[in-house]
């Protein structure tokens, strides 16, 4: 039988984690030693960092890991995403690890901006709430990347008129609309990429069905389907600041 793929995620229990057996062949034990896998999680059955290892520092490993089993003739998965083929997975990391621009920057601050005009109009607001949407519907502050958990919308934006680049929560239900994080513009880049890795990432466990299909799709003809290993405990979906 072929060596199943191995399955790269993230969750905020093990951060960055692969799903390998316990004793990987040689070539393999060398590249998930060399990334830092070195923590063993049962019965999930999955190799991670520890959590002590800065964020950036994970998912650049991982990276590098996935680039050269790739290299090494060994398939690797998204464990969230199970359908990406090996390519789309080291694509993907290469995105996570990005500082740059979000390509649909400009439809997502056109959208924000119509949104926040239609809140203005209809929605009772606080004072500092309708500030911070005025500016979003003038235009003064350019939400780049936006992504809804629940009741809790997060986006990072730039404001123009004073060259910072700041992160929102908008919770809703209510309309409340707040700034949780502020930096200079010069931390944009390093902001683009933490977003991309708390909040764009997808981070859920795969459905069954979605699961399944990428088994039965990397089985070889005639052969067994092994046991989906347990998910871990959900991890609430909502990204904090860590300054």
């Amino acid at each position: 039988m072929a060596p199943q793929p191995l399955r790269f995620g993230w969750n905020y229990d093990l951060g960055e984690f692969v799903l390998a057996p316990r004793y990987p062949r040689p070539a393999v034990t060398r590249v998930l030693a060399d990334a830092g896998f070195h923590l063993r999680s049962e019965p999930f059955g999955a190799w991670h960092m520890g959590t002590s290892l800065p964020m950036f520092d994970q998912s650049a490993a991982a990276q590098s890991a996935i680039g050269r089993l790739i290299a090494e003739g060994v398939e690797v998965r998204n464990w969230h995403e199970p359908q990406q083929s090996s390519t789309d997975v080291l694509r993907h990391y290469g995105w996570l690890n990005s500082e740059a621009p979000f390509p649909d920057a400009a439809e997502t601050a056109h959208r924000a901006r119509s949104e926040a005009a239609t809140r203005l109009g209809r929605v009772r607001l606080s004072s500092d709430t309708r500030a911070v949407t005025e500016q979003i519907a003038e235009g003064e502050v350019e939400v780049e990347a936006r992504r809804t958990f629940d009741d809790d919308e997060w986006m990072i934006a730039a404001n123009r008129g004073t060259g910072r680049y700041l992160e929102l929560r908008h919770h809703r239900p209510t309309g409340a609309l707040s700034v949780t994080g502020d930096a200079p513009e010069t931390f944009a880049g390093h902001l683009r990429r933490e977003f991309r890795l708390l909040v764009l990432r997808e981070t859920r466990p795969p459905t069954a069905a979605r699961m399944r299909a990428a088994r039965a799709a990397s089985r070889p003809p005639g052969s067994r389907q092994a046991p989906v290993a347990p998910a871990p405990a959900p991890a609430t979906a909502v990204p904090t600041r860590r300054r």
